[in-house]
């Protein structure tokens, strides 16, 4: 009997054993595609013989249990014929009733359950092209670059449908290889991540296993085999299109060019078709971008200029391939640094830059852009590893009109402008080396040379446009370890620009260079000047694995870099370093999910080798097993000596200061979530700042999202610029007296979004900001002395000023007195945009646009909410009204 009892417990034992789980064992996993017959009916059901096959399925969680089975199972499968990818997935749920499936337009971020795919067609373990579609049948896509960073411009011709039953939800996808790009082969091995989101539980499913103190996605990514006698696809396409508009513009209603009314129409088309198998070319004629987002407000009282993101279609996607000096690392920090670019595709098409100086404002027709009268770029890969890339586009020669003498005058005030671009990128050893080249070439056609090969009369676009704008860069990068533990990236380059003396006088003495300052051995200005040359780059090393956190960079601009015909340059005269190392807690804990934290020192030094700016920096990020999170930042500026406050003049010592911030986030799954920041800042000659803001997202039933985001900010700047004045006698200061003051001022904002799906393919959204910046000027007063932070306070030690700005500095007689205008400001400004987009066939939409600017400016200097509100709900306001209607031909 005991016998009989001892085998039975053994052969118990033996049935109930399993392997026990361990995560790595799903680092490497292959995925076969199925050839079917016959196309599938795409519909979300899963009846077709291809479901009745092996699926693949166990997949593993990222989060929040990383490394853990999912919690719910996912069985998918994946089937191609000559023309698509097919692939199919149930995603079982045990509480199907709390599936979260949001209508959205497409490429919307949705708070809701996703199936997601990424094919990585190249095979590169760098790139790849994501699918996305939640249950209510929302669709999304993007591309990945640099194995991690993603790029949700591209829009894809795929289809998509899903279905909701008591087991869950289904996802059916069709993807045309048209989309994907491939050379051809007899056979095809692909990269292949698939992932699913359970919104309710904030999990990521993974079908391979990513750990957390490990970086790369497409890097890791399965593979997709068993694919086989298929032929890269012709790509043709064909995007014609017609716009019409009307404009109300009551602020011009006594312009007699204007007369407060405007009206237009156009045609134009968009053209895409490939060379071979990888390659593909993008075209533009007369593009219109009127269905295009308004640019939010902004008062900058800085000698910077003011950035502004891209948000035009045609330069949005696939701009990947542009992207220059980042490959390699995955973390790039930069502090007291502004990298400069070859290519800012937002020069295309800008403001003319040119002014028509002598005509009145009631008479003048100026242009408030550039017309793009064509524009084509190239992309793909050449063999396995060789990526490339060009852009060119030609602008409008511009005109303002007015009238003079009774007579309309027309004035220059943008010439024919020629933009190009090439681009090129080697990969070796499955992405763990890289060299790429960038180069860029601007050409103005400065005497008015117009395209029938008339000559005109030189314009004064010659004084304020460079002729020729040459940029030329190398890059790279090399992983380092067999599991790539280390990155190395950099970037190096070249620019020369050529132009009258007269340009190059006014470049010399712009805000990115200031050759003109005195006390300045390294640079100086020359008049004789007709062409600028300069280098710039940065080297850049991060660690890319494990739980201790590395990363330092060395950046240098040097004074003659000039991009900004095409790309972009803040600052020259730059030598910038920093180091970062910091720490992270992955394990999940009672209350924490998990944290970070880093400290970061940097500096700068000009080419003279002269400290311009000194920090230490630190950073902390909690996440908690809720779902909120809270990151902090504070650090300290030491004193050092500013070389560009005074625009062109000697250093002066800027004082040191310390700051903080701290932001919290709500569980962002939630119908209402929230985002609040504080950010305040004090420095030791009695300045100091307070941010606020708060961001509060609503989604209102599975259609309606409203998104509130109220800032306001305060500062105190004991330092703002104010005016140079010419005083030969002032010897002390190199002949100028240098006008500062203190500025308190006040800024607040809104930013509202509207978001109402009516389906997938039929929406509304608005977008609409409120904006008041008021700014006090007082206390006037100037630098004593270089390097130091003494001043003369007008009304002090003999000087005098008035109530209406006229000042002596000196007092007695008035021989180097001068005159202020009041420089107290209260802006306001009200913008909008609402657009309804209609997607009625793939890839064919019409847009209906209503864009809404409205302002009021006062010189009060006195904030006041309620009255600074009504006087700009009450004020003048332009209305433009838009449509654009398109039609996708394609294969």
């Amino acid at each position: 009997m005991k016998q009989i009892i001892l085998l039975l417990t053994i052969a118990t034992l033996a049935f109930a054993y399993t392997e026990p789980f361990d995560p790595n064992d799903y680092r490497h996993r292959e995925v076969g595609a199925v050839r079917i017959s016959e196309p599938l009916r795409i519909d979300g059901r899963l009846d077709e013989s291809l479901y009745s096959g092996v699926s693949y399925s166990d997949f593993i969680q990222y989060e929040p249990y990383n490394g853990a089975k999912a919690s719910q199972k996912t069985d998918m499968w994946i089937g191609y014929d000559d023309e698509a990818i097919y692939v199919g997935a149930r995603m079982w749920d045990e509480q199907p009733d709390s599936i979260v499936g949001r209508i959205g337009r497409r490429d919307a971020f949705l708070n809701a359950d996703i199936f997601e795919v990424i094919i990585d067609s190249y095979h590169d373990k760098r790139t790849g092209f994501s699918f996305q579609i939640n249950p209510a049948g929302s669709m999304r896509d993007e591309v990945y670059f640099n194995d991690t960073w993603t790029d949700d411009s591209w829009d894809g011709i795929w289809e998509g449908k899903t279905t909701v039953d008591d087991k869950g939800w289904t996802a059916e996808m069709r993807i045309p290889l048209s989309q994907l790009r491939f050379s051809e082969k007899e056979s095809y091995t692909w990269g292949f991540l698939p992932t699913r989101y359970i919104q309710r539980l904030g999990e990521w499913d993974y079908y391979v296993y990513f750990p957390l103190n490990e970086s790369g996605t497409m890097s890791r990514a399965a593979e997709l085999t068993n694919i086989s006698n298929i032929d890269p696809p012709k790509r043709r396409e064909f995007l014609p299109y017609i716009t019409s508009g009307t404009s109300r513009l009551p602020t011009l209603k006594d312009n007699a060019l204007i007369e407060g009314r405007d009206s237009n129409f156009g045609i134009g088309a968009d053209l895409k078709f490939g060379i071979g198998a990888n390659v593909t070319v993008d075209a533009t004629l007369n593009p219109d971008f009127g269905q295009v987002e308004a640019d939010p407000s902004s008062i900058n009282l800085s000698d910077n200029e003011t950035y502004y993101s891209e948000k035009r279609p045609f330069f949005l996607e696939g701009r990947s391939i542009f992207n220059f000096g980042n490959g390699g690392p995955t973390n790039n920090i930069s502090v007291n640094y502004s990298e400069p670019r070859f290519f800012y595709s937002r020069r295309i098409g800008r403001a003319p830059q040119g002014e028509a100086a002598s005509a009145a404002w009631d008479s003048l027709d100026h242009p408030s852009s550039t017309r793009i009268l064509g524009a084509a770029k190239i992309s793909g890969k050449l063999g396995d590893d060789w990526s490339i890339g060009g852009l060119t586009a030609l602008t409008n020669r511009e005109y303002a009109q007015y009238y003079q003498d009774g007579q309309i005058v027309d004035e220059q005030v943008e010439p024919y402008t020629s933009y190009n671009l090439i681009r090129t990128l080697k990969e070796l050893d499955d992405g763990r080396y890289g060299i790429g080249l960038m180069g860029t070439y601007t050409h103005r056609y400065m005497n008015g040379i117009d395209l029938i090969g008339d000559l005109d009369e030189q314009h004064s676009s010659a004084d304020i446009l460079s002729d020729r704008g040459l940029g030329i860069g190398i890059d790279g990068w090399a992983f380092l370890g067999e599991n790539k533990d280390w990155a190395i990236g950099g970037w190096g380059g070249f620019s020369s620009v050529s132009g009258s003396k007269d340009r190059m006088i006014s470049l010399q003495q712009g805000s990115r260079h200031y050759y003109q300052r005195p006390d300045a051995d390294h640079v100086s200005l020359d008049s004789t000047l007709t062409s600028m040359n300069g280098h710039a780059g940065r080297l850049k090393l991060n660690k890319e694995n494990g739980r201790v956190t590395l990363n330092a960079a060395l950046g240098w601009i040097s004074p003659g870099f000039e991009s900004n015909d095409l790309g972009l340059t803040f600052r020259t005269d730059v030598i910038n370093s920093h180091i970062s190392g910091g720490y992270r807690w992955l394990e999940r804990g009672t209350y924490i999910r998990s944290a970070s934290a880093s400290v970061l020192y940097a500096n700068n030094h000009d080419f003279e080798g002269v400290r311009t700016a000194d920090v230490i920096f630190s950073m902390a990020n909690i996440r908690f097993v809720n779902f909120w999170s809270l990151n902090m930042n504070g650090g300290y500026s030491f004193e050092n000596l500013n070389n560009t406050a005074l625009r062109g003049g000697p250093r002066i010592l800027e004082s040191p200061g310390v700051f903080f911030g701290v932001g919290l986030n709500t569980d962002y799954r939630k119908d209402i979530s929230f985002f609040g920041s504080l950010d305040y800042g004090s420095e030791a000659d009695g300045g100091n700042e307070l941010g606020l803001s708060l961001n509060m997202n609503m989604k209102l039933g599975d259609r309606l999202n409203i998104s509130v985001g109220p800032s306001i900010y305060w500062n105190t700047d004991m330092t703002q610029y104010v005016k140079a004045i010419d005083d030969p006698a002032h010897t002390e200061m190199y002949g100028k007296r240098y006008v500062f003051s203190q500025l308190d001022q006040t800024i607040t904002s809104a930013d509202i979004r509207i978001d109402f799906p009516v389906t997938p393919k039929f929406s509304v959204e608005g977008y609409f900001q409120p904006f008041v910046a008021v700014g006090d000027y007082s206390g006037f007063k100037e630098y004593k002395r270089p390097e130091s932070d003494e001043f003369l306070v007008y009304g002090e030690e003999g000087s005098t000023i008035t109530s209406d700005y006229v000042i002596d500095p000196t007092g007695g007689d008035d021989s180097d007195a001068f005159t202020l205008s009041n420089p107290d400001f209260n802006s306001k400004a009200l913008v909008g945009t609402l657009v309804l987009r209609w997607e009625f066939s793939p890839g064919s939409t019409m847009f209906l646009v209503w864009t809404h600017n409205g302002s009021d400016y006062e010189q009060s200097g006195v904030f006041d909410f309620q009255e600074d509100f009504d006087r700009l709900l009450k004020a003048e306001a332009d209305d433009v009204f838009a449509l654009k209607l398109s039609y996708w031909f394609g294969q």
